[in-house]
């Protein structure tokens, strides 16, 4: 019997006192594998007997070094769930009680298994939702829409995943517990671990924020002769200071291949539709649908108003089903999924379509549909199974979208993460700097690397740059004993510079720029940033966010989508975010210099949501 082997048998026996462990093959095979059919299967399955179980099993895991691959809803379509030989699955799916909903408070704590669908019908009742709302939520779990910082049409107005969580309850690799507040002081732990696809800890608890149900939703469509005047028409809208809880694309390619599989009822003559939600108190609704309506009318080819519930169902279906009938389609197909800035998604859908064209002979058709509001697109990749010349164009579409969105300012993924699908293209999106820094966020949650093995990050090489110091700070900061240098620079360049890009609702400024003259500067230009206050006008922008505590922090939190920096070891510049309104590529480095004082390094540019006055 093999080493490895014999740490499993060991493992195995003793966790059977934490757990129902399981070896048969079949069952191995079969929650080994996610939603889309990728995955492998591990030597054992664990199910725990409960959330306190956890930690006594992955002190188990750490004293045996065997590797641990934890299991939602998998849901997944990244490759983010990887069991192979020598692991074990650790498959939550049964820890799924809702342990309380707190009405008055709006929140809700539950255990990591349970079904976002199954929460949001607890909620109902009540008045309440929980925001993200991917369309994978029949399948997906709380903790996996954590993990993966899941997103939804309803994101561009109420947030992503990250935006809705109070605390989590984790057991670190080594067994440990620990709790992370998203008001806590000081690096922004919890952002970090938002999005970390399961490599860093395993969630016990999470308590999540809840919001009213709007009271009114309404649902428009515009069909449009280009993509630039579905995007200009978009960009009119919100230029408005209309936020649309909702606004989804599909082009030309995406209408015409859904047809295939089911009437969609949308216009097939139309290069791009556009799906809007408007949604408030009935008032709200009734002032924002006209904003809507006016601006799809001046531009739009047709336009359609979906107010009762069975007819936004029928506007919505085509949108919605889309991912249900891609399978039961019987074509290979391949969902891809890169963001861009709002206002470059009519160049990113030429490229996508000048790619099909390109790749014919082994590819059928890309659809794009996405959403549209936030920048994310997702490209799917339809093709013959029996086509010798599939794979290979497959390959080579997908590399050359994501190379497009990349060059387009974009990122490699908005919402299903890097998993072992991207990481080829994780030295594409960041510089070695910036994956030595991810480097060493994952050797302070796991030094032996055991949680979720092979996944996100590249393999090393003899050329990495060193991240002693990076490494040194993470592991302070988790074990709450970071004590920054008092002389450590908060910031670096003397950048001034600010510029607001209108069409895509950021802000890009220079960290050296003094408070006063940033709300002079939003002033002229109608807009607002939550992260900018009044008080304390004479601080620069990276001073405050460095500094960041309390109401302020919280602010910041929300607003932050990218920085450039330097990481502390030599002090070398990286960049941690973008413009992008989504962005699920690597570790959320960005969040750990928020309230640090410098301890990772200092700030040059800073990039922040904004809103338009009213």
């Amino acid at each position: 019997m093999s080493r490895t082997a014999v740490q499993i048998e060991r493992f195995a026996a003793a966790a059977a006192a934490h757990a129902d462990v399981t070896t048969d093959l079949g069952t191995l095979a079969e929650r080994g594998r996610d939603f889309w059919g990728v995955g492998g299967v591990a030597d054992l399955l664990l199910r725990p007997h409960g959330r306190d179980a956890i930690a006594p099993i992955m002190r188990l895991a750490a004293r045996h070094t065997v590797a641990i691959v934890p299991r939602g809803g998998a849901s997944n379509c990244s490759g983010g769930m990887m069991p192979t030989a020598g692991r074990a699955l650790l498959d939550l799916s049964g820890l799924d009680q809702i342990l309380h909903i707190d009405i008055e408070n709006r929140c809700a704590r539950v255990e990591p298994g349970v079904i976002n669908a199954d929460l949001q019908a607890a909620l109902a009742p009540h008045g309440l939702c929980f925001s993200p709302d991917p369309v994978s939520a029949h399948l997906a779990s709380v903790a996996g829409n954590i993990i993966e910082n899941a997103g939804g049409p309803h994101a561009l107005k109420y947030g992503v995943t990250y935006n809705h969580v109070l605390s989590v309850d984790v057991v670190l690799p080594d067994g440990s517990a620990v709790t992370f507040r998203a008001d806590d002081d000081g690096p922004d732990l919890l952002g970090v671990l938002i999005g970390s696809e399961g490599t860093l800890g395993i969630i016990t608890e999470a308590t999540v924020a809840l919001r009213p149900v709007a009271e009114v939703t309404h649902s428009l469509m515009g069909a449009f002769a280009s993509a630039r005047e579905a995007a200009d028409t978009i960009a009119a809208i919100i230029a408005t200071g209309v936020v649309p809880a909702a606004v989804e694309w599909l082009d030309r390619a995406g209408i015409a291949g859904l047809q295939q599989f089911y009437e969609t009822g949308y216009p097939l003559d139309a290069d791009s539709i556009v799906l809007i939600d408007v949604d408030g108190t009935a008032a709200e609704v009734a002032h924002e649908q006209a904003v809507v309506e006016r601006v799809l009318r001046a531009r739009a080819t047709e336009v359609r108003v979906a107010e009762s519930a069975p007819d936004r169902d029928a506007l919505w279906y085509g949108r919605l089903n889309a991912p249900n009938s891609v399978v039961q389609s019987g074509r290979g197909f391949f969902i891809g999924d890169v963001t861009v800035p709002r206002d470059r998604i009519p160049e990113m859908q030429e490229a996508i379509q000048t790619t099909a064209a390109r790749h014919r002979d082994g590819l059928l058709f890309i659809a794009v549909c996405g959403h549209a509001g936030d920048g994310d697109l997702h490209p799917t990749t339809f093709y013959d199974k029996d086509n010798p010349l599939a794979a290979s164009a497959l390959e080579a579409a997908n590399n050359e979208i994501i190379e497009a969105a990349l060059q387009l300012g974009g990122t490699i993924t908005g919402e299903h993460g890097v998993g072992t699908e991207k990481i080829p293209f994780m030295t594409k999106r960041f510089t070695d700097v910036e994956i030595a820094a991810q480097r060493a966020i994952k050797t302070a949650f796991d030094p032996a690397g055991l949680l979720n093995p092979g996944v996100m990050l590249p393999d090393r090489t003899p050329d990495d740059p060193d991240a002693t110091a990076f490494t040194a700070a993470v592991r302070a900061a988790l074990k709450k004993e970071l004590v920054p240098d008092p002389d450590a620079p908060l910031t670096t360049g003397d950048n001034t510079d600010m510029t607001a890009n209108l069409g895509n609702l950021s802000l890009v400024l220079g960290a050296d720029a003094v408070i006063e003259s940033v709300n002079r500067y939003l002033d002229e230009h109608g807009i607002t940033c939550s992260a900018i206050p009044r008080a304390g006008a004479e601080r620069t922008v990276g001073e405050l966010v460095a500094t960041a505590t309390g109401a302020e922090r919280d602010r910041i939190r929300h607003a932050l989508l990218g920085a450039d920096v330097t990481v502390v070891d030599g002090h070398r510049p990286a960049r941690f975010g973008a413009e992008t309104m989504k962005d699920v590529a690597g570790y959320d480095t960005k969040r750990l210099y928020i309230g640090a004082r410098g301890a990772f390094g200092a700030f040059r540019t800073l990039i922040f949501k904004v809103s338009v006055k009213i």
